[in-house]
């Protein structure tokens, strides 16, 4: 991962510039105690009771965890985080690491480039990362054993972006470790790394198989039984996308054999490779464990003792069919596919262990796109196996991809409407009271792979109805009618059948008082449906533009002053490119594209306003592939646009922008979300259409892909909402004016010393009967009901919210800075 991603400090809020806007973030939707993007899974006695817990890494929510076995028979207590900062976690694996008899924990976390550990207490009580190496990028597998024989654990890595396969020294036993040494980087995108005795010569010995172009399973030999590792032997060449192989003695001889994954339309199939001396000459023929049908692609493998006979049997996680295991005969030939569970999608990982106690291998399971960490019961011993035992997933927001404000009850307040990507739903929160706190997710429509939706009265009876895009080989755009103007939606009407729409808007595009409706129909032309009867029958699709590839950036606004609706885009062909088409009747004949630049990549969104105060409009666009953000001046009011005027080249994957007047002071300013930056950032203007003034409100919101702007608390101030796509997040910012280290309201409370570096004490005339801290993103961290004062020199250096309450019911927040 060379694109830098920004570890920002604690400190998200400037508070040295009198121009900026206080932001209070508020969590509407989050996966506290889920897993979102389950990937790995591991067993070990963490707590020293005897035993075995669970561990987990989940790369959407950056999260390592465990599971207590509370009763050792697989009663597991709630989710315990150890980290929610190992970016893109992908994989874990539980050893003694410092040497002092507890299981310590090894991650690798993918989009930081991370190999770290975390100390065990002892209890189950982990300590802060420590970092063994940030080279390896993409991080995608980690292991210990003892690579140089001096009796501690070293650990190896697989990094699948630069292809390589890598083993640190443990220097002292201790958990201090050496410079990367690199065993190889000749493996296109390896995705595990195991090690062993493969050549029976008594040292650790490495296995990794790579997935793309050069799929390949080899292992490295240690030539001196000091990590002196070089590459021994490939193996069949007859193996395609390998996403895991094991060492295990497949044959019941004595020596370890290598089983593997191959993932190959149609062939997917799990094979092994005879170690036919013990000294590591392997068979280079394969030998069929299954083939599964075309829908199996299996995506991990392990092995171990099922059914108690004495051999290793085999258990696979697919993509798409779920788990099944093998029977070994002894010898390495397998029985018939027995399935665990069919129900599960996309299992990345498996492991077993004697959860419950009774002598016998349950197995463990990590499902990424169904976000579940999972055990299954061995019930006879003999590898049948019981329902999955759910010890975490996500049920909340599963790939927010756009999130619109809008009244869908008509109760005068804004609720939040979100297309959500990966459940394959429509769902909006309604604003309870008024105030910003929203309801649980309520699902409005199931709809395959939603990646636009609009919200406005598509049949005139004064409410709002949804307009959303289906974009898939069987594609759509459709309409839900608000029924009753209480959010109670109909079925599903279809306006059009193009297969792979990317958006949706919605216009009076011929002056009849009705809301008409564009969209990019096949991902490579715009049109738009004229709504009939203004009760949404709409008519054939009327081709604004055919041929290049339109991204998910439509706007509409009169460019050209002369009172009809033109439309903005952004679209991929020849040059990279945002265009506007004149409505030149009125009445929906469009225009050829009229350029306004060729100089952004990837144009991601478009949108228009008056940035310069000159009352025409102006347009606004990312460049997702340079990072800038641009606007451009609407010269004559008539759609001559002047030169770019750039607000930012730092927007790190600049993905979705809107424009609203933030601080009440007549113009209008810009927000972003970053892809790649992971943030969400605000631009002022000055009124003259100078962005001198930026701030980040968020950093570590993963893959931040939509943004908007409301008066979510009835306030009067435009407050800023955001989604993470990767995070599962919807976040709303409480916009509470422009401010310096106090709140520019009654102060009930006064809170000394500020800044601080430990204790804070409140000074109020009523007794303060609680007192709560809160971090930028709105958690909960800290509560004392010690009446006047509160310790916070467990936090890190930043600026935190104090929420106050005292006796008689009045409540003030706070901002406080921790030194």
């Amino acid at each position: 991962m060379k694109t830098a991603l920004l570890f920002l400090s604690a400190i998200l809020f400037s508070f040295s510039i009198s121009a900026q806007i206080d932001f209070e973030p508020h969590i509407t939707v989050d996966d506290t105690g889920g897993t979102n993007g389950a990937n790995s899974v591991f067993a070990a006695d963490l707590d020293g009771d005897g035993d075995m817990d669970m561990i987990s890494a989940s790369t959407n929510d950056d999260k390592i965890a465990w599971y207590k076995n509370i009763d050792g028979l697989g009663a597991f207590g709630p989710q315990q985080i150890i980290s929610e900062t190992a970016l893109g976690a992908y994989s874990v694996f539980a050893t003694d690491i410092d040497g002092d008899g507890d299981m310590d924990i090894l991650a690798a976390s993918y989009f930081d480039d991370t190999i770290g550990w975390f100390a065990n207490n002892g209890q189950g009580t982990f300590g802060s990362r420590q970092i063994i190496s940030t080279l390896a990028d993409g991080a995608s597998s980690v292991y210990a054993n003892d690579a140089d024989g001096d009796g501690d654990m070293d650990v190896f890595s697989a990094s699948a972006t630069d292809d390589k396969i890598a083993w640190y020294e443990n220097t002292n036993g201790q958990g201090n470790f050496g410079a990367q040494q690199v065993i190889s980087t000749n493996f296109d995108y390896p995705l595990d790394v195991v090690a062993g005795d493969i050549d029976g010569d008594g040292d650790m010995d490495i296995l990794s198989g790579a997935r793309y172009n050069n799929s390949r399973v080899a292992w490295f030999k240690n030539t001196n039984g000091q990590g002196n590792f070089i590459f021994q032997q490939e193996l069949s060449t007859d193996i395609a996308y390998c996403r895991g192989a094991v060492l295990a003695d497949i044959d019941g001889d004595g020596d370890l054999d290598i089983a593997a994954t191959s993932w190959a339309f149609p062939n997917h199939r799990i094979i092994w490779f005879e170690n036919t001396n013990g000294q590591g000459n392997f068979n280079n023929t394969p030998n069929l464990i299954a083939q599964l049908t075309n829908n199996a692609r299996p995506e991990t493998i392990y092995a171990k003792d099922f059914d108690n006979d004495g051999d290793l049997d085999i258990v696979v996680g697919t993509d798409n069919e779920g788990l099944s295991w093998f029977k070994n005969n002894g010898s390495g030939t397998f029985g018939a596919q027995q399935i665990i569970d069919s129900n599960v999608e996309d299992v990345r990982a498996v492991f077993s262990a004697d959860i419950d106690t009774d002598g016998d291998q349950d197995i463990l399971m990590a499902a990424n796109r169904a976000d579940r960490i999972a055990w299954h019961k061995n019930t006879n011993g003999q590898g049948n196996f019981g329902p999955a035992n759910v010890l975490a997933e996500i049920n909340g927001a599963n790939g927010p991809i756009k999130v619109i404000s809008v009244d869908l009850d008509g109760d005068g307040d804004k609720d939040i409407l979100t297309a959500l990507t990966n459940d394959d739903r429509i769902a909006w929160q309604e604003n309870l009271d008024g105030q910003g706190n929203f309801s649980e997710l309520i699902t409005i429509a199931t709809i395959n792979n939603p990646l636009s939706i609009f919200a406005g009265d598509i049949d005139g009876d004064n409410d709002m109805d949804i307009i959303a895009a289906s974009s898939s080989s069987n594609g759509k755009v459709v309409y839900y009618k608000n029924l009753d103007g209480n959010a109670t939606f109909g079925t599903e009407q279809t306006i059009n059948l193009e297969t792979y729409p990317s958006v949706v808007y919605a216009a009076d595009v011929d002056n009849d008082g009705d809301l008409d409706v564009f969209s990019s129909g096949d991902s490579t032309k715009i049109v738009w449906q004229e709504n009939l009867d203004g009760q949404g029958t709409f008519g054939p699709m009327n081709i604004i533009m055919e041929g290049p590839w339109v991204n998910d950036t439509l706007f509409s606004e009169d460019i050209d002053n002369d009172g009809d609706i033109d439309l903005i885009a952004g679209y991929y062909g020849a040059e990279d490119t945002v265009a506007w088409f004149e409505n030149m009747d009125g009445q929906g004949s469009f225009s050829a594209a009229k350029i306004i630049s060729t100089n952004l990549i990837v144009p991601d969104c478009v949108y228009a306003t008056d940035f310069d105060n000159d009352g025409d409009q102006d347009v606004i666009a990312t460049s997702y592939g340079t990072d800038d953000i641009i606007w451009y001046e609407n010269t004559d009011g008539q759609g001559t646009f002047g030169s770019e005027h750039t607000i930012t080249t730092s927007a790190d994957g600049a993905t979705n922008v809107f424009a609203e007047d933030l601080d009440n002071d007549g113009d209008m300013d810009a927000i972003c979300a970053t892809l790649q930056g992971n943030e969400v950032i605000y631009y002022l203007n000055d009124g003259s259409g100078n962005f001198n003034y930026q701030q980040i409100l968020v950093s570590n919101f993963r893959t931040a892909i939509s943004v908007t702007a409301d008066d979510f608390n009835n306030d009067g101030k435009m407050d800023i909402l955001a989604s993470s796509f990767a995070k599962d997040e919807i976040i709303w910012f409480e916009n509470r004016g422009p401010l310096g280290i106090e709140e520019n309201t009654t102060n009930h409370f006064i809170i000394y010393p500020n800044p601080t570096s430990g204790v804070l004490s409140i000074n109020n005339s009523s007794t303060v009967s609680e007192i709560t801290i809160y971090n930028n993103l709105g958690q909960l961290l800290l509560t004392s009901k010690e009446k006047n004062q509160i310790d916070i020199s467990t936090l890190g250096k930043g600026i935190y919210f104090v929420k106050i309450k005292n006796d008689n019911g009045q409540t003030e927040t706070k901002k406080v800075i921790k030194k």
